[in-house]
């Protein structure tokens, strides 16, 4: 058994660590709860936006022209966006977002398709770099707490990149955010726009969707389809930041329950080893007594 001193330096040092991660536990659960709404009320209008175009295209007259950011060709490159966080300490959310990421690449790969990262949030980039897949393009101070500004800019590099042919299809690897106790690494086809939501468009008896088109369908897409990949793309930012926080409360949580059961261990084990030296004083001095008289 380890000495008193040690037992008091290991018990201050636990109840200490107890402090940090209680403290830090409370500050993700305060941006939790901003970052929790957020997520809650993009969702709904993303969503709505994308089966709004998805209806549009399915919908367009035959002989009109798609537009550039829909437009399907032999993929030969794969832009996988990764979403993780700046920061560490979330428990297993960064790992489960590059295990997914990698996980794609490989299926890409296995059908002889380049593919290239491009990462936002540094636990991601760094942890690509370690398996030997450095981002193309790396993206920090922006995952904990993003914008629409920052999430436009990153979009519209996306775009760009998707008009000047420099890649075929672009996924993003992001957590989608169910509750407080449970983030899913989900994914979904940026670009080219409406690509695998072909199902969720609800027909009409006719086949198709019926639409009055004011103004004409070319125009009404030009400016419906990047402002849908915007807002898409700024949704899944946004559920992986309150993923985060969520991640990190619970994680912070375990931690200090942990750091709280050592604390009661090691008090346990200092108050026997006390008790003992107590006993042990005791003995000596009735010893001696008994040997004087």
């Amino acid at each position: 058994m380890a000495n008193l001193r040690d037992l008091r330096k290991r018990r201050k040092s636990a109840a200490s660590t107890k402090k940090i991660t209680r403290t830090m536990e409370l500050v993700a659960s305060s941006k939790l709860q901003k970052a929790q709404t957020a997520a809650a009320a993009s969702r709904p209008y993303a969503e709505g936006l994308r089966d709004l175009v998805s209806g549009l295209a399915s919908g367009q007259p035959k002989g009109s022209a798609a537009h550039p950011l829909m437009a399907k060709r032999e993929t030969k490159t794969v832009a996988i966006v990764l979403c993780c966080s700046d920061r560490g300490l979330c428990g297993s959310f960064n790992a489960n977002l590059v295990n997914l990421a990698l996980k794609h690449a490989d299926k890409w790969k296995a059908k002889g398709v380049q593919v290239e990262f491009i990462s936002v949030g540094k636990k991601g980039a760094s942890t690509l770099t370690f398996f030997g897949f450095k981002p193309i393009i790396s993206h920090v101070k922006v995952a904990g707490s993003p914008t629409f500004p920052q999430a436009e800019k990153i979009a519209q590099e996306l775009m760009d990149r998707f008009l000047a042919l420099k890649v075929d299809l672009i996924e993003v690897v992001y957590a989608r955010f169910i509750s407080t106790t449970r983030q899913v690494p989900d994914t979904y086809v940026m670009l080219p726009a409406g690509a695998g939501d072909e199902a969720q468009v609800k027909p009409s008896k006719g086949g198709q969707p019926d639409f009055f088109y004011e103004p004409e369908p070319e125009e009404l897409l030009a400016a419906l389809i990047p402002q849908t990949v915007r807002t898409a793309f700024f949704s899944a930012l946004l559920q992986t930041s309150a993923a985060e926080h969520a991640a990190r409360r619970i994680a912070m949580k375990n931690a200090s329950d942990a750091a709280g059961d050592m604390v009661k261990f090691i008090t346990r084990d200092y108050n026997r080893g006390r008790q003992g030296k107590i006993t042990q004083e005791i003995a000596e001095i009735v010893g001696a007594v008994e040997a004087m008289a």
